[in-house]
């Protein structure tokens, strides 16, 4: 029987969210069994707090209908590709053994984002479903260009992601109000290129079909 537990990877708390949050609902109300991991817990603002970015991370989850978040807790020093990287993550996946693993894109401008994925993709080296979500928003411009290659239609979705990006309260100081309204116009310009309201759009590292 086909697996129906899926990884997803975020560096930071609402990274997942901002990129797939109405991907994750959309899968979680079809019955597959998302689990969270989270690598570290930033204090970007003084608002920031770890233990407020957990509980919100945790509520967030529970809108989006999937399991708790696993927290890596890294400290900014640990987040360094290396082997005590790729060892925690490659414990992960042979731990859920999923059938499919989310990431953030390769390309974007934090650091702590490419050092995720770079990490990820080495311990996913035996892995057959790999995809990449887009970039975070706010996110610096780079020499890279995200290429979507896998639409997910989100259209009956988005107000549960929308819900689960406002349990982030800690962000409007530092996002500013526009914060939410500039992902969800994201995600309508995504559902316009496949003719529907909203979509989510990623690039696939690897994918296995009929």
């Amino acid at each position: 029987m086909k697996s129906k537990d899926i990884l997803a990877f975020g560096a930071h708390p609402d990274d997942l969210e901002i990129g797939m949050g109405g991907t994750i609902a959309k899968l979680s109300s079809n019955g597959y069994q998302i689990q969270p991991v989270i690598a570290t817990l930033p204090n970007f603002v003084k608002t920031d707090t770890k233990n407020g970015r957990i509980s919100e991370s945790i509520l967030s989850a529970k809108v989006m209908g999937c399991k708790s978040p696993i927290f890596l807790d890294l400290s900014p020093e640990e987040m360094v590709f290396g082997r005590k990287l790729v060892s925690m993550i490659d414990s992960i996946i042979k731990e859920h053994k999923p059938d499919s693993v989310f990431t953030q894109w390769h390309g974007d401008s934090h650091q702590d984002h490419q050092v995720l994925t770079k990490s990820v993709i080495s311990a996913c080296r035996d892995q057959n479903n790999l995809f990449m979500y887009e970039t975070t928003i706010p996110g610096g411009i780079t020499e890279h260009s995200f290429r979507p290659q896998l639409f997910v239609d989100i259209a009956e979705t988005i107000e549960i992601k929308k819900n689960a990006l406002e349990c982030f309260q800690s962000q409007f100081v530092r996002c500013g109000d526009m914060w939410i309204p500039a992902i969800i116009g994201r995600c309508s310009y995504r559902g316009y290129q496949i003719d529907s309201k909203y979509a989510e759009a990623f690039e696939v590292i690897k994918i296995t079909k009929w």
